[in-house]
């Protein structure tokens, strides 16, 4: 049986071309900065995103980890929404690692509630805090595309709002972009725009560009050379790493141009899912992720995602009565379409069961 799996977009796996790309990658120590694949991926990064410089890491959490690090001295407060990645995902490194208070805020598909951030931090400058009893704002942060509300965009005015806000009180205005390109393609606006409000920004390779690890990290030149530095304490240096930068900078020059795709099969899924009774907000679904809740008709959520496990098509735990399914370059618009019909199977024999 075809197993299609929409779990994540990180599940690709280098192809043909991608893997000869590594196995002849030009190698050298990336510690010394010898290593020519690390250095025309940082390069090429820099200049697509028009900032100063760029730093290969080997992860989006690691890119963030480093970036807010280089930039928040530790006792600080954050602004992050409370569906965001850097909340939920990244293993507490905020407090841990950086030192920070998070402050997890209320946001609609990603985008916060401006008046009500202004009204919580009215006051510009140094002295951007509600009380002299809570810490000292430091940062805000933006998830582009937002994956807890179902990969939606965050466009350009609203981006240029935050970093006003940012700057009228001299925070740090930082950019998780796992999706970016995503969002880019989406809303079809360059990264560079996309990019060009905040102070730092990291992206994935290894998710919809389909690389199989390592992320980026770009800003000024001061701030990468401080992210180095940390990038060091948390692990991240690396020797001959050009082999896995290499597939990095094939994915960035060559994958960008197919995440249309991705955006269309997650727009054939959600239809799919629509008429066979499941909850899908349609105007919700810009990129490659659909959030799609299942009604008490189906039984358990639990008990349906087993099934649907068993029937080959694979998608994350159900969280309450809400599932999750990604698009990407090993999913083409066939496999949607069988997958669509092993739901719609899977539907009417959970339709009767609930009925008997």
């Amino acid at each position: 049986m075809t197993v299609i799996d929409l779990r994540s977009d990180t599940l690709t796996r280098p192809n043909a071309a991608m893997r000869r790309r590594m196995a002849t990658a030009d190698v050298g120590d990336d510690f010394y900065r010898e290593d020519p694949s690390v250095t025309a991926i940082e390069e090429y990064a820099a200049e697509l995103l028009r900032k100063e410089a760029a730093l290969f890491v080997l992860s989006g959490t690691m890119g963030n980890l480093v970036s807010i690090r280089a930039q928040v001295a530790p006792g600080k407060g954050a602004i992050l929404s409370e569906t965001s990645h850097l909340h939920l995902n990244e293993t507490g490194h905020l407090a841990s690692v950086c030192g920070l208070t998070s402050n997890p805020t209320r946001t609609d598909g990603g985008r916060y509630d401006l008046p009500a951030l202004q009204a919580r931090w009215p006051q510009p400058g140094r002295n951007a805090r509600p009380s002299v009893l809570a810490p000292l704002l430091g940062l805000i942060c933006v998830e582009n595309t937002h994956n807890g509300d179902g990969g939606r965009c965050i466009g350009l005015e609203h981006l240029n709002d935050l970093a006003a806000f940012a700057k009228a009180r001299a925070i740090v205005f930082h950019m998780d972009g796992a999706r970016l390109f995503n969002a880019s393609v989406a809303l079809g606006v360059p990264v560079s725009e996309i990019a060009a409000p905040v102070d730092s920004v990291s992206f994935c390779l290894s998710k919809g560009l389909a690389a199989p690890g390592g992320a980026i990290v770009a800003g000024s030149a001061d701030f990468v050379e401080e992210a180095r530095h940390w990038r060091q304490m948390v692990g991240g240096g690396m020797r001959q790493a050009g082999v896995l930068a290499a597939a990095g900078l094939m994915a960035l020059v060559e994958n960008v141009g197919r995440l249309q795709e991705d955006h269309e099969n997650a727009r054939r899924l959600a239809q799919g899912l629509a008429e066979l009774g499941l909850g899908v907000d349609l105007d919700g679904v810009e990129t490659n992720i659909v959030m799609a809740f299942l009604p008490e008709a189906l039984g358990a959520p639990a008990e349906f995602h087993r099934a649907l496990r068993e029937a080959g098509v694979l998608a994350l735990p159900p969280k309450g009565n809400r599932m999750r399914f990604v698009t990407h370059a090993d999913v083409g618009r066939s496999d949607i379409d069988l997958a669509l019909s092993r739901i719609s199977t899977l539907v009417s024999v959970c339709r009767r069961g609930v009925e008997a």
